[in-house]
């Protein structure tokens, strides 16, 4: 049995926030010292390092809720079932529903029971859970729903949602406060009727000795903010990390696949900062020692308009595509992609699948 995609759905928040916005904001060191770099000087920085021009927020007036409804609803339709039609719902975030008006969060009752409520699912035979893997959730949410259809033989579709509301959690004395944004992707992961078609293979690493400390919640830099809940990384290590471990983690699914980096037509990556995504494309192909691979048009990018969006990136990215709304990059039939992700663990993980 092969799990395939069935169907895919993304919603982007409509409020647009330009680099321009951060300019007249005050950064500070983690000492607590005040930048001695202007506001635009900061900005032009990070715009040429991470590739980010512009990224999306949901109002101040809404949850979690309305936008995960949304892109799970695309998803269903898209896919051609009714909602009746669902054994389960996985829904993958990092802070649970983000209420309005304020930085608080719920994380009970869980986001995916919300999204049954929502969606008016009844069955009660219809399991709805969610998991905290950082970045990396939504991929290894499709790994689970994988797993689970392949030991029900009565289960059928498994709805999976990848959600990030990351503008609630951001300390505005931070330069790393204008890499996150809010979206949501969410894809029908299903029971499919090929031997060639589908996730051919996957493979998960979850480090957590010293890189525990590299993505965390905490203080403001400024004394002047209140409260711990606040976006926090270890750039540096952080890059270290995935420029070292993702380009093995993909190696290492595309070995149990019996696939080489030559079989690769597209490769969907955690949208993180463009350096970082060609550093990662540089270690693979030398782990191959293909010191002349050529990895154009295979490489779609999003974070230039949509910021880093954390869990929510990979389903996003491959529902744009999948409607034609990315460029010149198209999904064809017979195509194998690489989907992988990083993030906050520190875990890796990497998906091939053939379209």
């Amino acid at each position: 049995m092969k799990a395939i995609i069935k169907g895919t759905g993304s919603t982007l928040p409509a409020q647009i926030i330009l680099n321009q916005a951060f300019i007249h904001h005050e950064f500070y060191e983690k000492a607590g010292k005040k930048s001695d770099k202007s506001g635009a000087e900061i900005v032009a920085k990070l715009e040429s390092i991470t590739g980010i021009r512009e990224r999306r927020y949901i109002p101040e007036d809404e949850d979690s809720i309305p936008l995960m409804v949304s892109a799970a609803a695309k998803a269903i339709e898209n896919a051609g079932i009714q909602r009746a039609d669902l054994q389960g719902i996985i829904v993958a975030h990092n802070s649970g529903n983000m209420l309005a008006q304020g930085k608080h969060f719920h994380t009970v009752p869980n986001l995916a029971a919300h999204l049954k409520h929502h969606l008016k699912i009844e069955q009660y035979d219809c399991f709805a859970y969610d998991i905290l893997f950082g970045c990396p959730g939504w991929v290894q949410a499709v790994i689970q729903a994988k797993q689970y259809l392949a030991d029900n033989d009565e289960a059928q579709n498994v709805l999976v949602v990848g959600l990030e509301i990351a503008s609630r959690m951001l300390d505005p004395h931070d330069l790393d406060s204008m890499i996150l944004a809010d979206g949501c992707g969410a894809c029908i992961v299903a029971r499919g009727h090929t031997e060639t078609k589908g996730i051919l293979s996957y493979k998960t690493y979850s480090h957590a000795q010293t890189d525990i400390a590299c993505i965390y919640l905490g203080e403001s830099y400024s004394k002047d903010v209140e409260g711990h809940g606040l976006f926090k990384m270890n750039g540096r290590d952080v890059y270290k990390y995935a420029t070292t471990w993702v380009p093995k983690v993909i190696k290492q699914a595309l070995d149990k696949a019996g696939k080489t980096l030559d079989d690769v037509d597209m490769f969907l990556f955690h949208q993180a900062n463009g350096k970082m995504l060609a550093a990662i494309a540089q270690n693979i192909a030398a782990i191959y020692d293909h010191k002349t691979y050529n990895f154009e048009g295979k490489i779609p990018t999003t974070i230039e308009f949509l910021g880093n969006t954390s869990v929510a990136t990979i389903p996003t990215m491959l529902d744009l595509i999948r409607q034609g709304e990315l460029g010149d990059y198209k999904i064809k039939e017979g195509q194998l992609v690489v989907m992988a992700s990083v993030g906050a663990g520190m875990h890796c993980n990497a998906i091939v699948y053939q379209f």
